[in-house]
């Protein structure tokens, strides 16, 4: 069966390690990862995988934010191209049968267009898996409390009719 594994890393580079021993423990088909702090001009490899990101640096040219997908040279697969302004990238890649995989980051600190969240669903070849750090609290996925951007991805899962892949337990651990 194919895995796929999302990540809130909080730096490519500085867990460069980890990406390796979660590769080696469960062989996943793609690894969706956020926060991924890498800006263009730097290097990001890891041996077997197609690496698909796209950076985010702040108003002083800091890294911040920054999304990928590690993709195994094993499983076929294609880049989405996507016109957004949100951080995602999305590859088609063979699991079962071919489908979309779309890794997406909403920092906790800015506001996100309900346009921008439709204008991504309508790009993205269905079928279509979207997962990433959407830093949305909410019962529905296993949060104690609810926050605004909680209740927008409530929103646009029921305007979309979108399934939503949670058995109820927390999706956040603090290490």
């Amino acid at each position: 069966m194919a895995c796929v594994v999302s990540w809130n890393c909080r730096g490519f580079r500085s867990k460069v390690c980890h990406i390796k021993d979660l590769i080696y423990e469960v062989h996943p088909v793609c690894i969706a990862l956020q926060e991924t702090y890498l800006k263009p001009a730097d290097i990001a490899k890891i041996k077997r995988y197609s690496l698909v990101r796209k950076d985010n640096e702040n108003e002083s040219g800091r890294a911040s934010g920054g999304v990928a997908l590690l993709v195994s040279h094993d499983t076929p697969s294609s880049v989405v191209t996507l016109h957004t302004n949100l951080q995602a990238v999305a590859v088609r890649v063979m699991l079962s049968n071919l489908v979309t995989v779309c890794t997406l980051y909403l920092p906790p600190s800015t506001s996100v267009n309900d346009r921008d969240l439709d204008r991504l669903v309508d790009e993205l070849p269905t079928p279509f898996i979207i997962i990433g750090d959407f830093n949305g609290h909410s019962p529905v996925w296993g949060s104690k409390n609810t926050n605004t951007c909680g209740r927008q991805i409530e929103e646009f899962v029921n305007t979309h009719s979108l399934c939503l892949l949670n058995n109820g337990e927390d999706t956040y651990f603090h290490q």
